[in-house]
């Protein structure tokens, strides 16, 4: 098992989580260790037991449950990646969290969108730092796995779509190590 999931499993324990949803599956190593009361997956290419085999929009059009803890690692584009973030917002429970895996890449060729490399992270920085900088009144945090998770508080404040910043560059987000959270 990796720290990964170590960590996503005591933050269950830790916080009484009673439900589960994990956005893109990949090898399913994940979401097969997590335990826990309710859990759905999420993934076009996966199938099995409690798994939702189609895209994350799909899923979010026709959702009515709500969420203590939503994992997201599906398709690494920004674009995508902010359009979980809202809709996974939208049914966070009260208390709960948000993770996005993969905001931190190691390298350029890393974050490259269209994929051209083994290990990816594709874009997903620019959602995580447009997200610091569109609603700094938002509590989040970071905790510093491989490629970084971010972490996202539920609160009162209100999400909406447009805060994926194509401004920045990758340089620039390495420089100023975007991952970490400003205070």
């Amino acid at each position: 098992m990796n720290q990964r999931t170590e960590y996503i499993k005591s933050l269950i324990k830790e916080n009484n989580f009673k439900s589960y949803l994990e956005i893109g599956l990949g090898d399913g190593r994940n979401f097969k260790e997590i335990e826990i009361e309710d859990k759905i997956g999420v993934d076009p290419q996966s199938s099995g037991k409690d798994i939702a085999q189609v895209s994350s929009d799909k899923y979010f059009l026709h959702n009515l449950d709500s969420f203590d803890l939503i994992f997201i690692d599906g398709l690494h584009h920004a674009d995508q990646v902010e359009r979980d973030i809202v809709n996974s917002w939208n049914c966070l429970n009260k208390g709960g969290m948000i993770l996005i895996h993969d905001i931190k890449p190691h390298s350029f060729e890393m974050q490259e969108v269209p994929r051209n490399t083994k290990q990816w992270t594709g874009d997903v920085w620019r959602a995580w730092y447009g997200l610091q900088v569109n609603y700094p009144k938002l509590k989040l945090g970071y905790w510093d796995d491989e490629y970084g998770l971010g972490i996202i508080y539920k609160s009162r404040h209100k999400i909406d779509l447009g805060f994926v910043d194509y401004d920045i560059s990758f340089k620039d987000y390495q420089e100023k190590k975007g991952w970490l959270i400003k205070s």
